[in-house]
């Protein structure tokens, strides 16, 4: 048996998605495919507009995780590198926090500040 991909949308996507099925709005998943097949999203919704017919699809009966900002994508990768006693052997430790240092002036030198890496 396969395993169910869930598709991966941006932030504004799924945030107009939400707003469709949330408590108030009486858009159906049918709905919301109808309308996107037939017609243009206008205002909040416009970020709709960039995904294809299936993706939306695949979005609304599967379930969709939210694309990671590069800030997100960094933050992750850094903290990858734990630093902590529990690392063994004692070098790994050591290697891991080169890692960390590199990241951070990196970051510096670019001028680009991340909360929990370098800011």
């Amino acid at each position: 048996m396969s395993e169910i991909n869930k598709p991966v949308i941006t932030k504004e996507q799924a945030e107009a998605i939400q707003f469709l099925m949330s408590d108030g709005n009486d858009w159906t998943e049918d709905d919301i495919l109808e309308h996107h097949v037939a017609n243009r999203w206008f205002n909040e919704y416009e970020p709709l507009n960039s995904l294809y017919t299936i993706v939306l699809a695949a979005a609304l009966i599967n379930g969709y995780e939210v694309e990671k900002t590069p800030e997100e994508s960094v933050r992750e990768f850094y903290d990858s590198f734990e630093c902590g006693p529990r690392m063994y052997p004692a070098e790994m430790s050591f290697r891991n926090e080169e890692y960390r240092r590199i990241i951070k002036c990196t970051l510096n030198r670019l001028g680009i500040k991340i909360e929990g890496v370098n800011a």
